[in-house]
Formats: structure tokens, C-alpha cells, sequence
């Protein structure tokens, strides 16, 4: 008679470094987002092109202008008053005892105008203190900044390169404190929050900030490379994750990687040595692997360091390089029947008589 042999479809074991890959989702959002509003009152004179939704700005451009002057006015007033006060402060200087600190404020006399001030001369003593007091100098000069801060709040510009997500106001328009100028958007700079277990957190990589892969969900032949910046300090009640923070650059503005887009996230994980990475359904429960010795079906315990999507990944133990594990799924396989590997276009677990 003839005997019973299992066909099957086998790999080669493969022992080696291997750096685990830690999966994770997202949406992508705005590293940089605001909300601008003004701080001053008056009616719009400039608008930069009404500031329509969609329009690109660069930092420092002027978004918006509002009547300033009032606000001008009163910056000239206050920076009159700075001078009058020093011109009375100078003569009293000139009959001291230090010639030098009588130079200084005539100097610095000279150095002002009407249109900047510079910040005032270090104090060298408490005498020359005592006299620049009595001439109200510090309290004139204090008016004069919180003029010109004043005065600057009139004038609003972009903080960072960015696009309006919505109209904002239009030139005309009258502006009370506190209404709303512009939303911004900063479509280059991107962050996504990827929660983790704690298992999952564990086997992040050890180095600084971790390298991170982020992929289209729709299409992961689109990529774009990121670090991990930082973690939460807590974990989530309802989900029992921990939420770390990925960031990177999309600076071609790729419309797959706009502000918004669901992704994937591949993380940098610890790197394993004497490991090898097979695919899930290889590994039956034990956790085990059946293996192909001398045309005999054995098998041997694994352990599983670590899941990644459809595969794991498991430690040497008392196996080898160059073992052949079977890939085939065996119906109610036993240890010690013959087996024999199949031609490459049977895929399935078929039986044959040996003559």
C-alpha cells in the first residue's frame, strides 16, 4: 500500500535584526491656526484684497488697517511731553559734579523725534535717579510706549505664512475690540495625534524623536516623513490610550496631506535582534509554528515579541535560520505525518499517495 502524503507550501526562517514598526491613525491638522481679532476700534482702511477665503499671505504682510489718527495724534503728544521733560532735566544736570551723565541725556536728546523713541539711558546712580524722577521722565516715557503700542494696534499683520479659511472684513467696514479680522491656516506645517496603547508605547523607539512614515489612507504609495515631537501626560478614560503627537512638513502643500485628511501612521519602534517576522496565520495557538523536518511535520513553540498589522514577530528560541515553516493553513495536521512541498501553483493543503 501506498502512504498518505500531505502536500505543503513552506518559507525559509530568516533570524536577524529587525526594527518594529509601530501602526497608528490620524487626522492631519494645522501646527499653526488663528483666530485674529483687533484690539482697537475705527473703521477699516485697508483690507488686502478684502480678505477673501483662500488668499495666501506671507508673514509680516499688512492684513488690515484701521483709522489711525487719533492713535497718532496722541503718540505725537505724548512723545512732546518726553521732550519737554528732558530739555528741563538737562540744565539741572549741567551744574553736577558728573559731567558725564549731562552728556548722555543731551545725547540722548538729540537722538529723539517725533516719529521713534529709544528706550531711555541706563541709570548709573541713585542721585541721577532721584533728578530724572522729579522731572516726571519715566512716567512721560511710559505715556509714550503704551502710545505706540497703541498706535500699532491699528495696523495687523499675518504672524506666520498662512491662508484664510473665511472671508474676513472688508476695507469700509467699522471694527469694535474684539471683533474677528481673519481666520489663519498654516497648511505647511502639519501635527497629527495618534493614540497608543500603553503596550504600544512601550515599544517605541528609544531615540529622542522617533521617525514616523505618514500615509495617505487612501493611497500609501503617497508618504511624506515626520517625528515624533511629544506625548500626552495622561491616558484617555474612554479609549485607555495615550495620545502622542507627530509632526511634518507638507511643503509642495500636496493636496493628500492637507489639514483635515484621515492618515496613516508608521512609527519608529525598538530595535530586536535574533527575531524574524512572519505573517499572522502562520502562528497557530500555543503560541506555535509548524515546521518541515526531513519530510516530517514537527512543531515548536514561539514566543511573540510583538503584532505588527498582519504579522508578528517571534524570538529564535530552538529554532534556526533556514528552518522551513509551513505556510500552508493544515486541516487537522499531526506531528510526525509525512509531508512534501507542493509546486509552486498548489496553494492549498491537498493529499497524494506515494506509490
Amino acid at each position: 500500500l501506498g502512504q498518505r502524503v500531505r502536500k505543503v507550501t513552506v518559507a525559509d526562517l530568516n533570524f536577524g535584526k529587525h526594527t518594529l514598526q509601530i501602526q497608528g491613525n490620524g487626522s492631519i491638522e494645522s501646527r499653526h491656526s488663528l483666530n485674529m481679532v483687533t484690539l482697537v476700534g475705527g473703521q477699516v482702511v485697508y483690507s488686502r484684497e478684502n480678505l477673501k477665503s483662500g488668499l495666501f499671505v506671507k508673514a509680516g504682510d499688512i492684513l488690515l488697517k484701521i483709522d489711525d489718527r487719533e492713535a497718532s495724534n496722541m503718540a505725537q503728544q505724548t512723545r512732546s511731553g518726553l521732550i519737554n521733560a528732558i530739555v528741563s532735566l538737562i540744565p539741572d544736570l549741567k551744574g553736577g559734579s558728573n559731567n558725564d551723565v549731562h552728556l548722555k541725556w543731551s545725547n540722548y536728546l538729540e537722538r529723539l523725534n517725533m516719529s521713534s523713541t529709544p528706550d531711555l539711558p541706563e541709570i548709573s546712580d541713585s542721585q541721577e535717579r532721584i533728578r530724572v524722577s522729579m522731572h516726571n521722565i519715566f512716567n512721560q516715557f511710559s505715556q509714550v510706549r503704551n502710545a505706540e503700542i497703541n498706535l500699532e494696534r491699528h495696523t495687523i499683520r499675518a504672524p506666520f505664512d498662512a491662508y484664510l479659511v473665511s472671508d474676513g472684513a472688508i476695507e469700509g467696514t467699522w471694527m469694535t475690540p474684539g471683533q474677528a479680522v481673519a481666520s489663519l491656516i498654516d497648511p505647511f506645517n502639519l501635527e497629527i495625534a495618534v493614540p497608543l496603547t500603553i503596550d504600544e508605547l512601550n515599544l517605541l523607539s528609544e531615540s529622542e524623536n522617533p521617525i514616523a512614515i505618514v500615509y495617505s489612507t487612501e493611497d500609501h504609495q503617497k508618504s511624506l516623513s515626520g517625528v515624533l515631537r511629544r506625548q500626552n501626560a495622561h491616558i484617555d478614560r474612554s479609549s485607555q490610550t495615550v495620545t502622542i503627537h507627530v509632526e511634518l512638513t507638507n511643503s509642495s502643500l500636496d493636496p493628500a496631506f492637507l489639514p483635515g485628511n484621515y492618515m496613516d501612521v508608521s512609527i519608529e519602534g525598538i530595535h530586536l535582534l535574533d527575531v524574524d517576522l512572519l505573517a499572522r496565520d502562520i502562528v497557530v495557538p500555543g503560541p506555535a509554528i509548524y515546521t518541515m523536518e526531513d519530510s516530517i511535520l514537527a512543531k515548536h513553540p514561539v514566543e511573540i515579541v510583538a503584532t505588527q498589522g498582519d504579522s508578528v514577530v517571534i524570538r529564535r528560541g530552538n529554532l534556526n535560520s533556514g528552518d522551513l515553516v509551513i505556510t500552508t493553513t493544515l486541516q487537522s495536521p499531526m506531528v510526525g505525518m509525512r509531508i512534501a512541498v507542493s509546486e509552486p501553483k498548489d496553494d492549498t493543503d491537498t493529499a497524494i499517495v506515494s506509490l
